[in-house]
Order: structure tokens, then sequence, then C-alpha cells
């Protein structure tokens, strides 16, 4: 039984984290095209994972570990005035589209389970 969870629980985890360039190009030319400017990190799946929102200052790629991958980097300001600049898994970053919050790496036709449904905040 534990080795199920574990499963599940993995199966889950960096759907989106390592992407191909063409995928990053895409993210980032999203961002610009839509004019995004916040979001919100949220892992659904992940045990008691609170949802971020951040102002996003900018957005961008950069070759992961393995040079086959790329991840993309969102540096922002968080809601209670943190600074971040972070890798994010696109699975869990969502983006706010007709008055609800949306996984980025669906809206973007990745294939991904950000593990939850388009939701309100």
């Amino acid at each position: 039984m534990a080795f199920l969870v574990f499963a599940i629980n993995t199966s889950y985890s960096d759907q989106l984290a390592w992407i191909t360039k063409e995928q990053a190009e895409k993210t980032v030319s999203y961002f610009e095209d839509e004019d995004i400017s916040r979001v919100v990190i949220w892992c659904a799946c992940c045990d008691n994972d609170p949802k971020i929102k951040v102002n996003v200052e900018r957005i961008s790629y950069k070759k992961a570990d393995d040079p086959s991958y790329y991840e993309i980097y969102i540096t922002g300001t968080t809601s209670d005035g943190r600074t971040i600049s972070q890798p994010v898994d696109l699975a869990y970053v969502h983006v706010k589209r007709s008055g609800k919050w949306r996984c980025l790496g669906k809206e973007l036709k990745f294939d991904c389970d950000p593990c939850t449904k388009a939701f309100k905040l």
C-alpha cells in the first residue's frame, strides 16, 4: 500500500518543470502576448501547499541541469511582499482567464494533470 501511495504522489511531481526549448519559448511568448502580470503558484496534488499569488516582473527560461531541457523562471513579488525568483512547474502555475485561475500548462496545451479544475480566489 505504501508503494502505491508513493507512486501516485511521485507521478504528479515535476510534470512540466523541465520542458523543451520550443515549450519554453511558447511560454514566454504567451506571457508577453497575453500581458500576464499575475499568477498563482499552487500544487493542488501536494499536501498543505499554499496558493501563492505573484505579481510577475519577469518571465524567462534557462537550460536545466540536463542540457536537453529548459526551466521557466518567474521573478516577482508575492502578495505578502516577498521577492521570488525561482523555476516553476507549469502544471502548478495558474493564470487568470475568464474570471477563473486556470493551469498554465493546460492553457498552453501541454500534457499535464494540475490536480484541480479552474478555481476562483
